[in-house]
């Protein structure tokens, strides 16, 4: 992991396009910047390991990185993805436990690692910036236990079709999408192998609901069927 190449943004600038950091004033976020390490990452670069002692929080400037961890076969489970002004190792840096996740770049990322003493500080001296990051971590709590509950009570033809319908325009009918990640990732996110996934989505291309378009790209049909399908 290179720490020495400096972020695409000056530091004192960039911080104030975050949020929670926007929150902060400029002399609370020159004490941040002080502190703050870039981290250039290469595609496929571990940032953090499954009990790693945490050092801090990581902000997400450009890229895309996935938390995730391994079943007992191996098998990536994917807990969240984190892309531009997304952070993640929060819950380990705020507890001072160990990552109970991996982190890995999907793509070369640019992040900043904000150190967990830097961050309690910006909590205590700012009540605006504590509110806004105890927001995010609710946020963060409540879409794990929305993907809980659709991993638990969903089956996986459900889970494709869910997922599916959340790219789609709130009332289209049909309309063409772009799958920003790979089908691998795709799998890995609903607790699917990929094998499972390509069935799901060829018995979604034959009942005419899906129609592939190019390695991304899916054209959906019916959204009403797709929806209906998800709920039953």
């Amino acid at each position: 992991m290179n720490r020495s190449k400096p972020a695409v943004v000056e530091t004192s600038t960039m911080l104030s396009r975050f949020a929670p950091f926007n929150m902060l004033d400029e002399a609370e976020r020159a004490r941040i910047q002080a502190s703050a390490r870039p981290i250039h990452a290469a595609r496929g670069e571990l940032l953090l390991q499954q009990d790693d002692c945490p050092r801090g929080i990581y902000l997400v400037l450009e890229g895309r990185v996935k938390c995730f961890v391994l079943s007992p076969s191996g098998g990536e489970k994917i807990v969240s993805l984190a892309e531009g002004g997304s952070f993640f190792g929060e819950d380990a840096a705020l507890l001072n436990r160990p990552h109970i996740v991996n982190a890995q770049a999907m793509t070369a990322s640019e992040l900043l690692l904000v150190p967990t003493a830097a961050l309690r500080e910006a909590m205590v001296s700012s009540t605006p910036f504590s509110v806004s990051m105890v927001m995010r971590l609710a946020m963060a709590s409540y879409d794990l236990l929305s993907t809980m509950q659709v991993q638990l009570q969903m089956s996986g033809t459900q889970r494709v079709a869910h997922y599916l319908t959340r790219l789609a325009p709130e009332d289209a009918e049909h309309c063409e999408i772009r799958l920003e990640i790979d089908k691998q990732t795709i799998a890995a996110q609903l607790n699917l192998t990929p094998e499972t996934l390509s069935r799901i989505l060829s018995q979604l291309t034959r009942d005419g609901m899906i129609q592939p378009r190019g390695r991304r790209g899916m054209v959906l049909n019916k959204v009403s069927e797709l929806r209906s399908c998800a709920a039953h």
